[in-house]
């Protein structure tokens, strides 16, 4: 029990650590001059309970029914089939959500399926004319759908991507872009500590599109410009600092490198009991209007399909309280 107890003091001491060396700038305050240059953001909003739960602090965590929304590679952990589906709201009213599916093959590799979509409702089209409405309805429509493969290359060393198509569309104006992930993650067997990398929403500029926009005088060239997608470069570190039958405490960092804001760091910590209950804590350094998050999660059955149902809150200064809800289950033959 003392041994216990010196090992969570020292996975809080490291946690906080980084969080002091952050605030003191020993990473520089660098790239917030470029917020608001990308488009498609709703790109930006995690869908994974325990990662949100954890500030974001995943890209190096071990694989679960979610991985495929933040590190590919690490979908390569699943032995199973399973289904993700998850669901995020804010005091705006806006909700988007999240479906996805892993198949693994006999080859090691896994295949992944998803969507993500995030819609305003109908909403009146108002005019200078008619401020309470002309009797007509629009709404504001996002999506991603996307495929993607992630293989075991050795006990140690897994590699993942995913090809994503992403929509956006408010009323009769849209634009389209073509996005990939790619991820690498390598364990240790020395507490589990894993290293990993990952690159989110790399691809082509978009441009809004639509029947009545105006042109130039080359009447072939609309005057919208073109934006790229939120892109994200992140390298993290996690390990198992405390493991024995009941409990498992796994501490996890993450620098995170957008091409739209500041460098940031993400801290987490996912505690275990007796793999049945789960709880999150992290903390977002220089992310503003963010900072500490938290989430639970409980694990059962349906019959002999596993199943886990999670819960991350994120307090946002700007926007209120992010909620994401999330349920996973697993497909299993009998026997296994």
């Amino acid at each position: 029990m003392k041994e216990m107890k010196m090992k969570l003091l020292l996975s809080l001491s490291l946690s906080f650590g980084i969080i002091g060396i952050g605030k003191s700038q020993v990473f520089p305050n660098l790239g917030g001059q470029r917020a608001g240059i990308s488009a498609l953001t709703f790109l930006k909003n995690d869908l994974s309970p325990r990662s949100a739960g954890m500030a974001g602090a995943s890209v190096a965590l071990p694989g679960d029914a979610f991985s495929m929304t933040v590190n590919p590679a690490s979908a390569a952990a699943n032995t199973h089939p399973v289904a993700a589906l998850s669901s995020n709201t804010s005091n705006t009213g806006l909700v988007q959500s999240f479906l996805g599916l892993a198949i693994p093959l006999k080859d090691k590799g896994v295949w992944m399926a998803s969507m993500n979509y995030l819609s305003s409702g109908f909403q009146k089209r108002r005019t200078e004319f008619q401020p309470l409405g002309d009797g007509s309805v629009y709404s504001a429509d996002a999506m991603k759908f996307g495929l993607g493969y992630s293989r075991a290359l050795s006990k140690m060393f897994s590699c993942g991507m995913n090809l994503n198509l992403v929509r956006e569309q408010v009323a009769q104006y849209s634009a389209t872009a073509v996005t990939a992930d790619l991820g690498f993650l390598y364990k240790t067997d020395w507490k589990d500590l894993s290293f990993a990398v990952g690159l989110q929403h790399f691809g082509g500029n978009s441009t809004l599109k639509g029947s009545d926009l105006a042109v130039t005088y080359n009447r072939d060239q609309p005057t919208t410009e073109a934006y790229g997608a939120p892109t994200m470069f992140s390298m993290g570190v996690s390990m198992t600092a405390l493991k024995n039958e009941k409990h498992r405490l796994i501490a996890a960092a993450q620098l995170n490198h957008p091409n739209d804001n500041a460098e940031n760091i993400r801290v987490g910590l996912h505690y275990s009991f007796d793999s049945l209950f789960h709880a999150r804590l992290g903390y977002k350094v220089n992310v503003k209007g963010e900072g500490i998050t938290a989430g639970v999660g409980i694990r059962s059955r349906i019959g002999a399909f596993p199943f886990v149902i999670e819960y991350a809150v994120v307090p946002n200064s700007y926007l209120g309280v992010y909620h994401t809800l999330g349920l996973s289950l697993g497909f299993i033959k009998p026997g296994q």
